[in-house]
């Protein structure tokens, strides 16, 4: 009787167990298809079961009972970085992470500023990207809303200006490190508007330079967080149209910019320099580009210049001014990058984008390069855009060219000083003698001698010859020439184009002297009758005979 009563209780459990199995499995499925995880930072906020494209219904930290002393909380978005919005209308088909921001409560008293770079001349222009914090109704800092951390400025812009949001120190020092009171906002914060972009030209860090597409005046509302860096918004409002803005670019001349780690300028002409020579002329600088074209006085034309550059050397063309303090410093707007540069050198080419900061041009290959720099005005936005070719050099050595001798003569004073001259000669019998420099003048003059050219000898690919007759004084030098129109001078000249002055032969006869006071030119120190043969090795290589 026992035992047949044990065996119905066991059969009552087993049939229990069963149910109780299935009904398990039933709760389980009814939970949904996928899981959705909220959370705050690595903590889990709340977990919700949907089944296939259906939606999360709508609720906040604190429904689940979660709440952040000292925070606020701001929303929900797809990404920890907070940089995409996520929204309870999402249609939920696989397992979904939701991130939770929260705005410190905190006052945030950073001092904010526009930072940026206007080519047609608006305000960002006299800003610039490192003005430091300047007040005023032309200022650059941001105005703090009273009980909030939100900042605004209200500025004139047009297209192509570009800009940011930072910190800076009185000498334009930017601090981007929020935790020790620094930071910049761009791109990654603009809220999706029809009148600017980022298109990701900019900083790093996250940061991308926020760019211009309709001019107009505007008012920037930047919102922040005292702790987060990931927190915050750029808003923009067009109030209306800006006022036109005319900018003087008579005076327009393009030079190289960069820096270098080599030591001498035979290996670079940016040796030494870090972003801004030391120098107390730009006319005439080992870094400016000659005009060769005669176009309007508006900043467009064509310009070219032949450089040493080292490996390694980054650099790009710009229009330069002097500063105060001493060196020189490429005006905002102005400068021309790596992405309009031509590939020339085969399959491997000798320069290439920087990374980081800009599109700056790095030389792969150190060498000697010509550059032609052809700027365009883009009548509808106002800006000028810039289109860079780059030859090797010495491939245009090897071509066909027109050599010239480009000369003039010593003033007596001159001859006889033995810092430039040093020649012995009565006054009255060396001013009687005539140059054969006299229309010449270094190319300002009416009568520039060109060279010939003969049947390259073996091992030359071009060589060029001819003969003058030379009276003591006579300083002079050989190169392919360019005219060239300067605006700081109103004649037309030439100078030294593809290639620079020429280094001599071991051996010149005894009245040619060479690379003496002035640096690469001849001098005449005996009268007579001189032939010179300029030859170009199959190399580009130069090299000079005289007899």
């Amino acid at each position: 009787m026992a035992k047949r009563a044990y065996k119905k209780v066991a059969g009552l459990l087993a049939v229990l167990m069963l149910l109780a199995l299935v009904c398990g499995v039933a709760v389980a499925c009814s939970q949904g298809d996928y899981k959705v995880t909220f959370y705050d930072g690595e903590t889990v906020i709340a977990e919700k079961w949907v089944n296939d494209g259906e939606r999360v219904q709508e609720f906040t930290p604190e429904d689940e009972g979660y709440t952040k002393e000292g925070y606020i909380f701001g929303g929900w978005y797809a990404t920890a970085d907070f940089t995409f919005d996520w929204s309870f209308d999402t249609a939920i088909t696989q397992d979904t992470n939701v991130y939770s921001m929260w705005s410190s409560s905190a006052e945030d008293t950073r001092q904010w500023l526009i930072a940026g770079s206007s080519s047609v001349g608006g305000p960002l222009a006299a800003i610039g990207w490192n003005g430091g914090p300047v007040e005023g109704e032309n200022g650059n800092i941001l105005t703090k809303t009273a009980g909030k951390n939100e900042f605004t400025i209200t500025i004139d812009l047009y297209v192509g200006d570009q800009w940011q949001f930072c910190i800076q120190d009185a000498d334009g020092v930017w601090n981007t490190d929020d935790s020790s009171g620094g930071g910049a906002r761009g791109g990654q914060y603009l809220a999706e508007n029809e009148y600017m972009s980022a298109p990701g030209t900019g900083l790093g860090d996250g940061q991308v330079n926020i760019t211009v597409n309709v001019s107009g005046n505007y008012t920037l509302t930047l919102t922040t967080d005292a702790e987060d860096p990931n927190v915050g918004s750029i808003s923009v409002v067009r109030n209306g149209d800006a006022p036109e803005v005319t900018v003087d670019r008579s005076a327009y001349t393009w030079y190289i910019y960069g820096n270098s780690a080599a030591e001498t300028s035979a290996e670079s002409v940016l040796a030494g320099t870090n972003w801004g020579a030391d120098v107390t002329s730009l006319q005439y600088s080992a870094y400016e580009m000659f005009k060769i074209s005669d176009n309007a006085p508006n900043g467009t034309g064509t310009w070219m210049q032949t450089w040493t550059l080292a490996e390694g050397d980054e650099f790009l063309l710009a229009y330069c001014t002097l500063k105060e303090e001493g060196g020189i410093a490429a005006q905002d707007g102005t400068m021309f990058y790596y992405t309009e540069i031509d590939e020339f050198n085969g399959e491997e080419a000798s320069f290439k984008k920087a990374d980081g900061m800009g599109s700056n041009i790095v030389v792969v290959e150190g060498g000697t390069y010509t550059f032609t720099l052809t700027v365009t005005l883009n009548e509808e936005s106002g800006t000028l855009e810039g289109s860079i070719e780059v030859d090797k050099t010495a491939d245009i050595l090897t071509s066909e060219q027109t050599w010239k001798v480009l000369g003039g003569r010593l003033s007596y004073t001159q001859a006889t000083d033995p810092d430039t001259g040093g020649l012995t000669a009565e006054e009255a019998a060396y001013n009687a003698k005539t140059s054969v420099f006299a229309d010449n003048n270094f190319g300002v003059g009416s009568n520039v001698q060109e060279l010939t050219a003969i049947t390259p000898s073996s091992g030359m690919a071009r060589e060029y010859t001819i003969t003058l007759d030379l009276v003591e004084g006579d300083y002079f030098y050989f190169c392919i020439p360019v005219a060239v129109y300067a605006p700081y001078r109103e004649d037309t000249y030439y100078t030294p184009g593809y290639t620079s002055k020429l280094a001599t032969a071991a051996n010149l006869p005894a009245g040619i002297t060479a690379d003496w006071a002035w640096g690469g030119n001849f001098l005449c120190t005996q009268a007579g009758s001189y032939t010179f043969r300029v030859s170009v090795s199959q190399s580009g290589a130069l090299s000079l005979a005289v007899r």
